[in-house]
């Protein structure tokens, strides 16, 4: 019982910092989003690039349908989408090269 406490604990703290890890990226560096923003990049041109999507973290805080993609490729290149699911309007998107 003990061990399965430790990996939710482990879990949730990976949660926990991969929020904080975003939160300052987007947020906190506003400034320098410009340098980092992917123009007209879509995750699905991101995936015929080679990329593979590595994890998806919902954003609470901005509804339900608002999260974000992450994608690795070769273990050397991170790209981050912020990805808002509507039925309406289309998925509107936003990628940054988070190894700019």
């Amino acid at each position: 019982m003990k061990s399965l406490t430790l990996l939710v604990r482990v879990k949730g703290m990976k949660k926990l910092i991969l929020i904080l890890i975003f939160n300052i990226l987007f947020f906190n560096n506003l400034i320098y989003s410009k340098d980092f923003k992917l123009p007209d990049i879509t995750p699905k041109d991101l995936v015929n690039d080679g990329y593979v999507l590595h994890s998806i973290t919902p954003i609470s805080e901005e509804g339900a349908r608002v999260m974000i993609y992450t994608f690795i490729k070769n273990k050397t290149k991170f790209v981050s989408c912020v990805v808002e699911l509507f039925d309406i309007s289309g998925d509107l998107h936003i990628c940054y090269n988070v190894t700019n």
